[in-house]
């Protein structure tokens, strides 16, 4: 699952692939400005916090 927000300076973009990690991604521009991964204990909790984020959008 692919979620893209939008803000003034960046944008962030958080890619989920079914497991205990989100990607997350924060983009100005065409460059990359930071790249990094929020890590779950289970895969319920990243799921729960990926249904959330995508609501909020």
């Amino acid at each position: 699952m692919r979620k893209h927000e939008l803000y003034t300076d960046y944008q962030d973009y958080f890619e989920y692939f079914g497991n205990t990690e989100i990607e997350r991604i924060r983009k100005q521009g065409e460059k990359t400005i930071r790249h990094d991964w929020i890590i779950f204990d289970s895969v319920d909790e990243a799921m729960e916090f990926s249904m959330i984020s995508a609501v909020s959008s």
